[in-house]
């Protein structure tokens, strides 16, 4: 999921982007599994949103690099 938040990141105009429609497409359309995973990824550093809900958001410094470490993978 942190490679498709990454990509959108790339080729997205603005700074904050639709944090959990990519999340849920990424994880087959489950919304449920996708609020989960974006907020485990909050507590380890690796997503920031200041919407509740997690509809917008961005990548931190950090979940770039998880992201990069994990395409090279």
């Amino acid at each position: 999921m942190l490679e498709a938040l990454a990509w959108w990141e790339r080729t997205a105009a603005s700074t904050a982007f639709p944090l959990r429609k990519i999340a849920t497409t990424a994880l087959g359309g489950n919304d449920a599994l996708a609020a989960t995973v974006l907020a485990e990824l909050a507590l380890e550093g690796c997503v920031g949103t200041d919407t509740m809900g997690w509809y917008t958001g961005w990548l931190t410094p950090k979940g770039r690099a998880v992201a990069m470490t994990d395409y090279a993978a």
